[in-house]
């Protein structure tokens, strides 16, 4: 793990050296390699102005009234780095927000207001909002992976969370400069597990997003689909998933995934065709009778819906009670009887399916309990 204190120092700062990044992991979107602002142009009014204004749609206004109700509390210092434009410039020293810029946006606001003579701040307040405590990197000697950890720290782990897609991104950015998994999730909070999960999800929206026919129809929203992908066993395999090249292999079947999440238009003259999964957690559904090819059949047909096809499903694989004890007792019994080698050849896939085991039992027990003291 990296030796953060060795690269942090203390300092204060004015809050008109802050300049917030507008190229904010919370602004992620496709291409957005080709979209990051230079470094060099941060300082500009326009892009000063556009960053701080898309800084604020998110929940920055509870965050600027708390700070106006009790003051600003530097429990936790912001993060900064000197910005490289100083080097050409003779006025004071700027400084990037690494970590807080949705604090330092709650700031700039009441200021804002202040100047507009929409709130009167008193000059104690306007001392404690200008005066800024912070944490100063030393980007001589840190690698460029903390820029990503010292935020993930917070908005993976805990605080205002990131998003699933920006955790994603976060977690393919620190693998693609080399870091392991384990560090990856390590830094960022998370279990390798949950790491390996974001990293599949990630790729697999990406490569939806290459494909010809569906690809301009792809937006990060979508993750949430392949995330529920990625957990289902069955849908994995069903769609060919390969963690070597990063990517679902049979194309076939994929292209009749990105229909029924997307729909489907077959030509000019007929009408577009409405997904047949509307929401990510229908996939779930989805993996139930992915196996059944008489279910599926029905699924796939011009009128077939998701409903209808679970509703066949339940109807033909209905359990007695007998027969479920024998399935329970089977079960037992195969797990019992894996020997040392299986268990050490065991992959994340296997574990995925004996945890969804595990979760199922606990629910059922669950479900079992509420049952009762209806009753």
């Amino acid at each position: 793990m990296l030796g953060f204190p060795s690269l942090l120092k203390s300092i204060d700062v004015k809050l008109d050296q802050l300049l917030l990044d507008p190229n904010n992991p919370r602004f992620a979107e496709f291409d957005e390699n080709s979209n990051q602002v230079p470094e060099i142009r941060f300082a500009e009014d326009k892009i000063k102005k556009d960053t701080y204004e898309r800084m604020k749609e998110f929940d920055v206004s509870e965050l600027r009234d708390n700070i106006k109700a009790v003051g600003y509390l530097p429990m936790d210092r912001i993060v900064i780095r000197e910005w490289a434009g100083n080097k050409s410039s003779k006025e004071k020293p700027l400084y990037v927000v690494i970590e807080g810029n949705r604090r330092v946006t709650a700031l700039k606001w009441l200021m804002e207001l202040n100047d507009k003579g929409r709130e009167t701040l008193e000059p104690d307040q306007i001392d404690n909002f200008t005066n800024v405590p912070a944490l100063l990197l030393d980007t001589s000697i840190a690698p460029d992976s903390v820029k990503l950890v010292l935020p993930g720290l917070r908005h993976i782990s805990g605080i205002k969370e990131w998003g699933a897609y920006q955790k994603a991104k976060a977690v393919i950015t620190l693998r693609e400069i080399g870091m392991s998994t384990n560090d990856v999730a390590q830094s960022l909070g998370l279990t390798a597990r949950a790491a390996n999960q974001l990293w599949r999800s990630y790729l697999a929206l990406e490569q939806m997003k290459d494909d010809d026919e569906f690809g301009n129809k792809v937006h990060p929203r979508m993750y949430s689909y392949f995330e529920e992908i990625i957990k289902q066993p069955k849908l994995k395999e069903w769609l060919g998933w390969d963690d070597n090249q990063g990517k679902f292999t049979n194309e076939q079947r994929l292209k009749e995934m990105y229909g029924w999440i997307v729909g489907e238009t077959p030509d000019e003259d007929s009408e577009p065709i409405e997904p047949k999964l509307r929401e990510a957690k229908s996939v779930r559904k989805l993996a139930k009778f992915i196996d059944d090819e008489k279910v599926l059949a029905l699924f796939r047909a011009p009128d077939g819906t998701l409903s209808a096809a679970e509703a066949k499903y339940e109807s033909i694989h209905q359990i007695d009670q007998q027969d479920w004890r024998s399935i329970i007792i089977a079960a037992e019994t195969t797990l019992q009887s894996l020997t040392p080698d299986t268990l050490r050849r065991m992959g994340e896939e296997d574990l995925d399916m004996l945890d969804s085991l595990r979760k199922r039992i606990i629910q059922t027990e669950k479900d079992r309990q509420s049952l009762l003291k209806k009753k």
